[in-house]
């Protein structure tokens, strides 16, 4: 992938400006895009190739390459009918002038805190609760909220912190019966989260799991953002943050998905009114002023003489 020279951040050619749900890559279709590296292809020879099948009608073949691409973004159809990959966008970095990209002002944001049964999405821990919160113009827009069964028990440690029992949830629909409507709310905003990676790896495997489409976009993680705006603090944890911006969070409602989403998206309209003091007033001034933040060395504190006695490995008394 390739990679920003001005700020070391990676870069993908083809990355919407919000959340969009699509269809995940099957093998046939490496096999498509590896064959159309050559160049411009008709139905019938991609069809030839990637299914290793001997020549067909037309017709059927346009059906089979259509079917089996039309949900691919990485794929288009020339005027002739032939198929042939879609061009790279340019590099945010290769924008000829900053006019050309939307202020952070203009963008929309879908904050998201989720609830679930464990850490580990992908050894079976579910999702139990979903909260999605939309920002635009500096204001809390809409709030998306629902209980999810997640079809496994909900261990007694998860239900002492988040109040959410399986009585709760046992009646309520599984993530597979919401999920149209999940991606609905997301889709068009930049996902935000605290620890943006946790939520986004929650709902991610989610919708994988319920429609087999894959979640892309932009995303952002209030967790970075506070890091470099708000260093003053010892802590960057959402109590922490929503308490410097006198951000409340209504008694009951932490560790709950709508309480955190809500409390969270208040924090983003201020940190991101201190990010812009600091020039980011555009997405890619944003991500280069965080990637900075990132790409300082901690400095490593030194270790202390082990206490404990251990075994000499060479001679000390000379």
């Amino acid at each position: 992938m390739p990679v920003d020279p001005m700020s070391g951040t990676q870069l993908e050619f083809d990355v919407p400006a919000g959340v969009i749900a699509r269809a995940e890559p099957t093998l046939l279709v490496e096999r498509a895009a590896d064959f159309l590296k050559a160049g411009p292809a008709s139905s019938q020879a991609l069809v030839a190739s990637v299914l290793q099948l001997s020549a067909m009608p037309s017709a059927i073949a346009d059906h089979m390459a259509v079917t089996l691409l039309r949900e691919h973004s990485r794929f288009v159809r020339t005027d002739d009918g032939a198929w042939c990959l879609r061009e790279p966008a340019a590099p945010a970095w290769r924008v000829q002038s900053l006019d050309d990209e939307p202020l952070l002002s203009a963008l929309s944001f879908a904050v998201v805190d989720v609830e679930t049964t464990g850490g580990r999405p992908g050894t079976g821990d579910r999702i139990t609760e979903i909260a999605i919160v939309t920002v635009r113009d500096g204001r809390v827009q809409h709030v998306y909220e629902t209980l999810v069964n997640p079809e496994r028990a909900i261990p007694p440690f998860i239900t002492r912190l988040t109040n959410i029992s399986w009585d709760m949830v046992r009646n309520k629909a599984p993530f597979r019966d919401v999920c149209a409507e999940v991606v609905r709310v997301l889709e068009g905003h930049v996902f935000v989260a605290h620890n943006a990676a946790f939520d986004w790896g929650f709902v991610s495997a989610e919708v994988s799991r319920a429609s087999g489409r894959e979640l892309s976009g932009r995303r952002l993680c209030t967790v970075r953002l506070a890091r470099r705006v708000l260093p003053q603090l010892r802590s960057r944890s959402l109590d922490w943050v929503a308490r410097h911006y006198d951000v409340e969070i209504p008694e009951g409602q932490r560790h709950r998905a709508a309480g955190d989403a809500i409390a969270t998206a208040h924090c983003l309209i201020r940190l991101l009114d201190d990010a812009r003091s600091h020039g980011c007033e555009r997405w890619s001034e944003l991500e280069r002023f965080l990637s900075t933040g990132s790409a300082q060395k901690k400095r490593r504190r030194p270790r202390r003489a082990r206490a404990m006695p251990h075994p000499v490995e060479r001679d000390t008394t000379a």
